[in-house]
């Protein structure tokens, strides 16, 4: 009867993190973990999940859904909300492996995987969004390659992002939020709508639109590549390496790359370095030398003008926090 009741309290949970579950809050059983799943069935075309929860064993998460669900659409902010003292105890630096920086998921059910790692804080937000409800909010007019693909529901797609200052800061308000119990749901419809705003405000900055149609192999292998990319951010990516590694041609690999992510593979390499580097410069309280030459630059005039562009301010006064 114990182990039954492990069992249920288990299946319970993980149907709970899948991305389904109704209004209130699942509590992690000490089997698997510890924390929560709180959900929030805001219309029937529009749910909120916050998920904050540490596992004791390796989780892969498939969120594809049964048929009659195959017309929503999954948005998954992954690392939303990290508090300061968190933050000065993390044991490796946020770039490390490519999945501890913030970043959003949108894709279609099929598409939307991750596997939640063994003894690690997981702190994300889930939004489902049927097509019509965002058609109707985004009113994607013609011309609007990504906006349409996006809302017809016809097409396999798959894009991640990384999250701004902006999302980050809405993404925390609904972690500690604690709404006026009438207003509940009220509160995290707008929130919840406020992401995706934001999060379409960032896609659409993307200067290249082409969209080719994906498979789920093709989606595993570049999610492969990405984290070959990020695992030293001391070494600039091979590209022949890349290539043999994918299996694929060069082309398709820097096409699929780019729908995906949104930048070259190189240009992306270079943004999560800059990031690391301001990890390094204001967290880690290195000098901005001892940051440079981490991350494998010789040249510290250069790292200078790279920092600034990305970062927007010179890695002494951004030290400073001024």
């Amino acid at each position: 009867m114990a182990a039954n009741k492990k069992e249920k309290q288990v299946a319970a949970s993980v149907k709970a993190i899948t991305g389904k579950p109704g209004n209130g809050v699942t509590v992690i059983p000490p089997a698997i973990g510890t924390g929560y799943i709180k959900g929030f069935a805001l219309s029937p075309q529009l749910r909120l999940i916050v998920r904050q929860y540490e596992l004791k064993e390796n989780l892969m998460l498939d969120r594809g859904m049964a048929e009659e669900e195959a017309q929503f659409i999954v948005i998954a902010f992954h690392h939303i909300y990290q508090s300061k003292e968190e933050m000065k105890h993390r044991p490796s630096p946020a770039a490390a492996n490519g999945r501890s920086l913030p970043s959003v998921q949108v894709a279609t059910t099929g598409f939307n995987y991750e596997l939640l790692p063994a003894n690690k804080k997981i702190n994300s937000i889930v939004i489902t969004v049927h097509t019509d409800y965002l058609k109707e909010l985004l009113q994607p007019k013609e011309g609007s390659t990504l906006l349409q693909m996006i809302t017809s529901g016809s097409q396999p797609f798959l894009f991640e992002e990384i999250i701004s200052p902006q999302i980050q800061e809405v993404a925390a308000a609904i972690v500690t939020a604690n709404p006026t119990k009438e207003l509940t749901h009220f509160y995290y419809k707008v929130k919840a709508e406020e992401l995706i705003y934001l999060l379409f405000a960032a896609l659409l900055k993307r200067e290249d639109t082409t969209l080719q149609a994906l498979n789920a192999a093709d989606v595993k292998t570049v999610y492969e590549i990405k984290d070959k990319v990020l695992s030293d951010m001391s070494t600039p990516p091979v590209l022949t390496e890349l290539v043999k590694m994918s299996g694929m041609s060069e082309s398709k690999l820097k096409r699929i790359f780019k729908q995906v992510f949104g930048n070259s593979i190189y240009n992306y390499y270079q943004i999560f370095r800059m990031k690391e580097a301001a990890y390094l410069i204001r967290e880690m309280k290195l000098s901005v030398s001892e940051a440079g030459y981490r991350l494998g630059f010789s040249n510290l005039s250069h790292f200078t003008r790279l920092f600034e562009a990305h970062i927007g301010v010179k890695p002494k006064k951004y030290a400073t926090g001024k």
